[in-house]
């Protein structure tokens, strides 16, 4: 049974803000509890009035699109992206009952309508052999995206690094019909791009592989440069850690073979390759946060950035692990670097204390003075969170999205919320509070994520998600979804002229 919605929604305004962590979890939502809902668009009680909705916004502040086909319902969103008229492009995927993957882009004008002259009613599909995309950029009229290749139906996997034009159809020239898969593991393990990168016509694909270990599997961070018009390898780029000249291959070992990942990328000010991520360590049972940079012409690590290429940040609150990681990063004009993302640890019965993490570096890696003890701040904020993404606002406010199972002074829920949350510039907050859930079809409830953060030329916050409809084992109903955040709720319905 699949539903039967339009391809393209937009949900009333009485609509309240939640988020996921991954269609996996969505797989297993329970099918007892009631959707929760809330006629004015937020869930529970709010801090301070700067993540306001946007009532001008879409409908009364939300969009909902779909791309349901006789293939399949799932669909989640990757990046919110800015357009060049001050609209958006919301990019992400559908996947088909045979779990095979479709490039979704759809196009909104700057008041968040789908553009009718864009594709099929504001959007467009376009079949491509990368699947599970992570990230997606946007450089000129081309569309870069990432995520792997599955060699078979059940793996391995390898990278996988597509291109497409402003129409969703495959860059001419790229690769095989648009997409380069390239194999940064050993043969019969996995590989895998979480994040990709432009600068100066080159790609830079950054993400994960097995290189195997004491268990016979682990994880490594992998770095692959490619030309951008035609998708090959740049063979003068790699160290000689990597299986392919134009590869490097990064395993920080703090226990061996010990599962490292990355979860972010950036250049520095000064165009070096920033990776963010968590290396298992903290007597093996939790991770500590990481900051390496690369040398973007050789691949090799910058042994002058933190200690010998790495910037490490690590705790030891918790009973029995801190698990700490990053999962983005800012870098501003000055070259300092923030990160935010987790900074968890458990108690005496294994209870996972769950906070965000923040911390900032000079550009030479080492922990910025003044910012939190020794450059991190660590703060619980609600339930159950698991940080998304992070964008920081013209004033230096620093806006971070989760998911979450509610966010304080609000009780636990059994919905997985949309929650954004801002800290000032010193990380000091939160300052500001919403959470948002997008209704569901079925009895179970809300579940959802918001998994890319946009900061407007107006210091509006564009949060751009996915949520789930409708469950039908084993395929979830998931749609793309996109909010728009304002300072001040007294301006929030808007006035005239503006």
């Amino acid at each position: 049974m699949r539903s039967h919605r339009r391809h393209a929604t937009f949900l009333p305004g009485a609509i309240a803000i939640a988020i996921a962590s991954g269609l996996a979890g969505l797989a297993h939502a329970p099918a007892s509890f009631a959707a929760t809902a809330n006629p004015n668009g937020a869930v529970g009680i709010s801090i301070g009035t700067d993540l306001v909705v946007d009532t001008r916004f879409g409908d009364a502040g939300f969009v909902a699109v779909d791309y349901n086909d006789k293939e399949g319902i799932q669909d989640e969103t990757v990046r919110v992206l800015a357009a060049a008229d001050g609209g958006s492009w919301l990019v992400g995927y559908h996947r088909t009952a045979e779990f095979a993957d479709r490039l979704a882009i759809a196009r909104f004008d700057a008041d968040g309508r789908l553009d009718p002259d864009y594709g099929e009613g504001g959007r467009t599909l376009s079949p491509t052999a990368v699947s599970y995309i992570h990230d997606a950029i946007l450089v000129g009229d081309r569309f870069y995206f990432a995520g792997l290749h599955l060699l078979t139906s059940s793996g391995p996997s390898v990278f996988a690094i597509g291109c497409a034009g402003l129409d969703g159809t495959p860059c001419p020239g790229f690769g095989d019909g648009g997409t380069v898969t390239i194999a940064v593991n050993e043969p019969g393990r996995s590989s895998d791009v979480a994040r990709i990168l432009h600068r100066d016509g080159k790609l830079y694909a950054i993400g994960n592989t097995d290189p195997g270990g004491p268990l016979g599997f682990s994880s490594a961070i992998a770095v692959a440069r490619l030309d951008a018009a035609t998708g090959a390898l740049d063979a003068s780029f790699g160290d000689g850690s990597g299986p392919l000249p134009g590869t490097s291959v990064f395993d920080p070992e703090l226990v061996p073979g010990g599962f490292d990942f990355a979860y972010a990328a950036a250049f520095s000010a000064d165009g070096k390759v920033l990776v963010g991520g968590g290396a298992q360590g903290n007597g093996n049972s939790g991770s500590d946060a990481y900051v390496l940079a690369i040398d973007p012409e050789s691949g090799a690590l910058d042994t002058g950035f933190g200690i010998g290429g790495y910037a490490w940040f690590s705790a030891s609150d918790g009973v029995h692990f801190d698990r700490l990681d990053v999962r983005a990063l800012h870098v501003f004009e000055d070259g300092r670097i923030l990160l935010a993302g987790n900074g968890n640890y458990d108690d005496e019965f294994f209870n996972s204390i769950t906070n965000v993490l923040l911390a900032s570096l000079d550009p030479d890696g080492t922990p910025t003075a003044g910012f939190g003890a020794s450059g991190m701040i660590r703060t619980n904020v609600g339930l159950n969170t698991e940080v998304q993404d992070m964008v920081v606002r013209p004033n230096g406010d620093i806006v971070v999205g989760m998911a979450s199972s509610g966010l304080l002074p609000n009780p636990y829920t059994p919905a997985i919320q949309q929650s954004i949350v801002q800290f000032d510039a010193a990380g000091n907050g939160p300052t500001a509070t919403v959470s948002i859930e997008y209704p569901v079809g079925g009895d179970f409830p809300a579940q959802g994520r918001p998994s890319s953060l946009l900061v407007d030329s107006h210091d509006r916050v564009l949060v751009a998600g996915f949520s789930l409809w409708e469950f039908v084992f084993p395929i979830p109903d998931a749609y793309h979804t996109l909010t728009r955040l304002m300072r001040d709720g007294v301006f929030a319905s808007g006035f005239e002229g503006d």
